[in-house]
């Protein structure tokens, strides 16, 4: 672990290099702390530098994720929470019964209904409602995404050579030179709107390959208010991608 000092304050940042890497890149993690993720050929002296330059976004970058940390605590999957899906929030009810030990999770009567055995106890129970959710979230987006996709597709008139649900991190979608699109899961969870932006951003990519005024243009003849959408994205990537703690990698 790496360590500079700003003013009064230290920071300290880990580096991981890549193979593949051709520029530096800072990531804030979950719980605050900094890695750096750097070319092989980028010396410790050169990462330092970039990392002093970039210090004051840094601080303000782990003061926001320590706020929304605060306003935001881990689930502990009872009854009562809520969990969001396509922008709206419905809360969750567990059932206890005898059986339906392996009844998956439904959402009915606008609440996410899990039912579990009643012997089951302790982290077991958190733990069942965790991978039931995560089950019915990742079900959703298998339908729902490649559904909107279609009809995007349609209207652009670019179809993709495949489309994949995946878990990415906190990358939203992704399209391959082949003409493959990748789109993560747990943007079922934000507003449609928001998920049609990715979806046709992606689509976008079929036809221009990268992010030039020629691809904006044309994704704003599509969704003409899409910088409204991808600043909603930037705003709530931490909350979609941390919210079923999942992959809170520390």
């Amino acid at each position: 672990m790496k360590e500079i000092a700003f003013g009064y304050s230290k920071i300290q940042y880990e580096i991981r290099r890549g193979k593949r890497k051709k520029t530096v890149a800072l990531v804030i993690q979950p719980n605050s702390s900094v890695v750096v993720l750097a070319p092989q050929f980028y010396s410790e002296n050169r990462i330092k530098q970039i990392v002093l330059k970039r210090t004051p976004w840094i601080m303000k970058r782990q003061e926001k994720i320590r706020r929304l940390n605060a306003d935001n605590p881990p689930k502990d999957y009872v009854s009562g929470e809520t969990f969001p899906y396509l922008g709206r929030q419905y809360r969750l009810k567990i059932l206890r019964s005898d059986d339906n030990e392996n009844a998956p999770c439904k959402l009915i009567g606008g609440r996410f209904s899990i039912a579990l055995n009643k012997r089951m106890e302790g982290k077991g129970v958190s733990g069942s409602v965790k991978e039931k959710l995560i089950s019915w979230y990742r079900s959703r987006a298998e339908d729902k995404i490649p559904e909107r996709t279609q009809e995007y597709a349609q209207l652009i008139g670019k179809q993709p050579a495949k489309i994949l649900i995946r878990d990415q991190g906190k990358r939203w979608g992704s399209c391959s030179n082949s003409g493959i699109l990748r789109f993560n899961w747990k943007i079922i969870m934000a507003p449609l709107s928001v998920l049609d932006y990715v979806i046709v951003h992606e689509l976008c990519h079929l036809i221009i390959k990268n992010h030039s005024d020629k691809f904006w243009n044309t994704l704003g003849s599509i969704i003409p208010d899409y910088s409204k959408k991808r600043r909603w994205l930037k705003d709530h990537s931490y909350l979609l991608s941390y919210m079923l703690n999942c992959d809170k990698k520390l």
